[in-house]
């Protein structure tokens, strides 16, 4: 038996080694998606990890902690030790005075592990003792200071009440021993500290570094304490995520069960948010990969069922004569199943080596480093391959049942018999049914990819290719038999051809299912394409972004407009860090037409949303001149008395940081308090009057303002600049109440809770509320956080689905926001975003009105980003499968050729006897494949829309939904034509290559 199967497989050789190929295909088939999978899963780790910012990879415990906490504190750093490829970093900060020249002006005392390994020094040396100190290359530049000079520092603390830092402890001697510059301000060794961000002020940025002897030393009561564990390099591989969330968990878990640790010590941990973006990326790309690698398995195992079928209808006289000698069934079985199985099984192992190989090196290509020689397995890949290698060999000998199973008689016949109707029947409703239920899964798990979810598009093109090809062989029965009676010989016979052949069915079957996978792959391609490139318009909000350093919002703006006073080309765009609440964006919205790239879900026209969110307002109280003087009467609660300060609160009107103009303390009895503001001097708008009480306990002042007068020069007058302060004129902020009293406005100023509050009296012209453009639903409290921090009143005026930079949240004009603010309005995330007209050299242009650039982004850089994050990367894997789903097919079709090479050359040789002409027997091959491979195309791309109507909406296309953008619908037509010309020409080319190899010569 082995010898004979030894003798057929050497007899057949070339349609063993098509079986052991398409063997290989069905196992690398089975194998891509599990190592493509992991391919993408190690790239999309690597694409979080870089889209994380440095210190948000940082493990950290910090406390604000006195003496008697230190011993304790410092044992943590055992505990984040313990974490794997890290290196833990202890550090001590306090504010000093005593180094910068100017009152009241702090600077860090920092101690840090290791600093003068991290550090290089431009003058001097590092430290070596206690009582030493090295400052900043910058901060020795401003303050003229070199090393060997000594200097006086002490502790300081933050004063609420005169909101100045003012000396707590005792100074102690200490000398500049050096000066130095960090090695690199981007290292991961600075961890959270910021020391050297390009967004911080210098006097902060650049900490003083000390020994932690001389930290200990100095005379303080609590200092602010770090212990931060650093990632080494391979910290974030992707094989060890896993590991490293193991060992945070118990972390957090070791540290919350010591309450007396958790009274002072907080662990700052943001890796679990980069953790679950890495989890989702991998839930994402197992939805994704199968949803492509399934149907094309299938399809190889259907490619092996139409070559097996193949080559045993052309064995069948030879089955009728092992049968009419006598064999028993057992051993016809094996002689007839011997053949394909041992090719399957000798093709599964060099499919796999292929398909580990290939995808590698695919991936490496696509978005590598992929280690492409690496043969371990990826998971799932050798279950994958079983499975592909069983399914072969099942539908291998579901192929050989029939003729297995068929008298010795109609194996005799040239024609196999049709088989019974009801049986096909069966068959092709069972593939409509299986389709049906998947779609419904489909939908009933709420577009959850999985069971027979992942199966739905392959399904879709089975049923619709099986039911289409019902209608083939009778269709091609009655062109044939019109060719005839209208002589066109190569027509009808190749028509008949594939009417009474039923190999015909399969083949059209299997190109349809193949183009379907084509088409179904182009359009979510193309579809996931346009939708990135929709959130990448959507996170930069403009076609170019420029980063500054963090600067008041009426200097940023006003700096701009000195650039673009059109506002043709550029906006500045500023958003504050939210506690509670919507996420506010924060524009000039005058320049929004010309330079946002506007979506239709943000709502309205952007002419339309500047104009409501820039409503003409009353006239401001405008204080010009260089002091100002504030009449009030005061009479404290107490004989003793307790402090009460008072503030102008005012902005210029050419733009520019808000200026606060302090009173000393007030004092008893009528009071005319000037202040000086000099910054005023071409004109500031008076944002309010802020009051504030130091008393405590359910205490209030009582005080009432009289007049408010400026000089334009200190030898001129005082003027009034509101002729009389009545209620009518002015209200109160937080619903102070405001009453009448003699020709002033009498105020009630609350105590202190646990900290003083501010009190604050504006113009009455200043907007009560501000007009928002809501991204998703206003919030129903009708407030949010305001330009300074401070709640205010919103108003909407429309209303989108998502906002430009922030996806929901609320926009709001940057110069009306700027109205109703009392406090500080510096920005900590402050942008200019850029329009197409934006000239070459804007930057020069905004650095020379005082912007620092720290940074760029564009809707370019942003759609690189998304592209190698996980969902991008997997569904490229459709693309893949669909062209080698194709190139499957036509190897299919010229193997249903050569399977059926004999029998056709035979009838071909017949009928050149009987007279037909040459050509006409090459056009009879021709006219055998070409109308089914047209069929099948036309066939497949139909089942590629439906498949894609049901399944499009649920294709995920990123790891998270921060933006409500609508995903487009459809693909544009070159998505769906493309794969038309690609597979019509492949199958046409295959068409006459079988033409030609068919011909018979005279």
């Amino acid at each position: 038996m082995i010898a004979l199967v030894r003798l057929m497989l050497t007899a057949r050789r070339v349609q063993a080694a098509l079986i052991v190929l398409l063997s290989a295909l069905a196992t690398a088939a089975a194998v891509a998606g599990p190592v493509y999978t992991d391919a993408v899963d190690r790239a999309a780790a690597v694409a979080e990890v870089a889209n994380t910012p440095p210190a948000e990879r940082t493990v950290a415990v910090q406390a604000p902690i006195d003496s008697t906490q230190r011993d304790r504190f410092d044992s943590l750093a055992n505990d984040l030790a313990d974490l794997p490829r890290f290196t833990t970093v202890v550090s001590a900060v306090l504010p000093v005075l005593g180094l910068e020249s100017g009152k009241g002006e702090i600077s860090w005392f920092t101690y840090r592990d290791g600093v003068c390994e991290h550090i290089e020094i431009v003058s001097g040396r590092c430290l070596m003792a206690a009582g030493e100190v090295v400052v900043g290359e910058s901060t020795a530049r401003r303050l003229g200071v070199t090393p060997g000079r000594s200097v006086s520092l002490a502790w300081a603390r933050y004063d609420e009440i005169s909101r100045a830092w003012v000396v707590a402890g005792r100074p102690a001697p200490t000398t500049i021993v050096g000066v130095y510059r960090p090695r690199d301000r981007a290292e991961p060794y600075w961890g959270r500290s910021g020391y050297f961000a390009p967004t911080a002020p210098d006097t902060t940025a650049e900490p003083v570094f000390t020994g932690r002897p001389s930290v200990d030393a100095l005379e303080h009561e609590s200092d602010n304490r770090s212990i931060e564990a650093i990632p080494r390099p391979g910290a974030f591989d992707a094989d060890q995520l896993p590991t490293l969330a193991t060992a945070l968990d118990e972390l957090s878990e070791t540290l919350g069960s010591d309450d007396e640790t958790a009274r002072f010590a907080a662990l700052t941990d943001e890796l679990p948010k980069l953790f679950e973006r890495v989890r989702a990326s991998d839930a994402l790309t197992r939805e994704l990969v199968p949803l492509a690698g399934l149907p094309l398995i299938g399809l190889c195992w259907l490619v092996i069922f139409v070559a097996v079928a193949g080559a045993t209808a052309a064995r069948r006289h030879e089955q009728a004569l092992i049968a009419l000698r006598g064999a028993p069934r057992v051993g016809r079985f094996w002689l007839a199943a011997g053949e394909s199985v041992i090719a399957i099984a000798i093709g599964a192992p060099i499919g796999y080596l292929a398909g580990t190989l290939a995808t590698r090196a695919v991936a490496d290509a696509r978005f590598g480093p992929i280690p492409v020689l690496d043969l371990s397995p990826a998971p799932g890949a050798l279950v994958a391959a079983l499975v592909a290698v069983a399914g072969a060999v099942l539908v291998g000998l579901l192929a050989l049942r029939r003729d297995l199973a068929s008298p010795v008689v109609d194996l005799l016949r040239r024609v196999p018999p049709r088989g019974a109707a009801w049986r096909t029947a069966a068959i092709d409703a069972g593939a409509v049914v299986l389709a049906i239920v998947a779609a419904v899964q489909l939908r009933a798990f709420d577009g959850q990819l999985l069971g027979l979810g992942l199966l739905v598009p392959g399904l879709i093109g089975l049923a619709v290719a099986v039911l289409a090809g019902r209608l083939l062989v009778p269709l091609a029965g009655r062109i044939g038999r019109r060719a005839v009676r209208r002589g066109r010989l190569g027509l009808a016979l190749g028509a008949l051809q594939v009417a009474r052949r039923p190999g015909s069915q399969r083949l059209f079957v299997l190109l349809a299912v193949a183009v379907a996978v084509l088409g179904f792959a182009t359009t979510a391609v193309d579809v996931a394409d346009r939708a990135r490139a929709d959130r990448a318009a959507v996170e930069t909000g403009a076609e170019r972004t420029i980063q500054v350093a963090p600067v008041d919002s009426g200097a940023l703006r006003s700096a701009v407009r000195a650039v673009d006073p059109d506002g043709r080309f550029a906006m500045a765009v500023g958003l504050r860090q939210v506690v509670d609440g919507p996420q506010v964006l924060f524009a000039d919205t005058a320049a929004l037409p010309g330079v946002a790239v506007w979506r239709p879900e943000y709502g309205g026209s952007p002419a339309e949303i500047a104009a409501a969110l820039r409503p003409p307002g009353d006239e401001p109280i405008v204080v010009k001149g260089v002091e100002l003087a504030l009449t009030v009467d005061y009479a404290p609660p107490t004989a003793s008395g307790t402090e009460l300060r008072l503030t102008a609160l005012l902005r210029p009107l050419a733009g520019g940081a808000p200026v606060r103009a302090p009173s000393d303390l007030v004092t008893p009895g009528r009071h005319t308090w000037t202040m000086a503001s000099q910054a005023c001097v071409d004109g500031c708008r008076l944002a309010g009057i802020e009051a504030v009480y130091a008393a405590s306990g359910g205490d209030v002042a009582e005080l009432t303002i009289r007049s408010l007068a400026v000089r334009t020069d200190l030898a001129a007058p005082f003027t009034d600049v509101v002729p009389a302060f009545t209620t009518e004129q002015w209200r109160g902020r937080d619903d102070v109440k405001l009453t009448a009293e003699d020709g002033g406005v009498h105020v009630v100023v609350p105590g202190a809770v646990i900290q003083p509050r501010p009190t604050v009296v504006m113009p009455a012209g200043t907007p009560s509320d501000v007009p928002v453009l809501s991204g998703g639903p206003p919030p129903k409290s009708g407030e949010a956080e305001g330009l300074d921090s401070n709640v205010v009143a919103i108003r909407p005026v429309a209303q989108g689905r998502a906002l430009p930079r922030i996806g929901t949240g609320l926009l709001m004009d940057l110069g009306y926001a700027e109205r109703v603010a009392t406090g500080t309005t510096d920005l900590t995330t402050a942008e200019v975003w850029l329009g197409p007209a934006a000239p070459a050299d804007v930057e020069q242009r905004l650095a020379a009105q005082g912007l620092v650039v720290v940074g760029h982004d564009s809707v370019a850089a942003a759609a690189d980003r998304l592209d190698a994050r996980g969902p991008a990367l997997a569904v490229w894997f459709h693309l893949l499968a669909g062209g080698v789903a194709v190139l499957l097919a036509a190897c299919g079709m010229w193997l249903m050729a050569a399977v059926d090479r004999r029998r056709t050359l035979d009838d071909l040789v017949a009928l050149r006897r009987q007279g037909l002409a040459a050509r006409t027997g090459g056009s009879w091959v021709l006219w055998t494949y070409l109308p089914v491979a047209v069929a099948a195309v036309v066939t497949g791309l139909v089942a590629a829309v439906i498949a894609w109507a049901v399944v499009g909406q649920y294709v995920p296309y990123f790891v998270d939904d921060d933006f409500a953008l609508a995903a487009p619908t459809w693909p544009r037509p070159v998505a769906i034509v493309l794969p038309a010309v690609v597979a019509a020409l492949l199958f046409t080319t295959v068409a006459v290559g079988l033409r030609r190899a068919l011909r018979v010569r005279d």
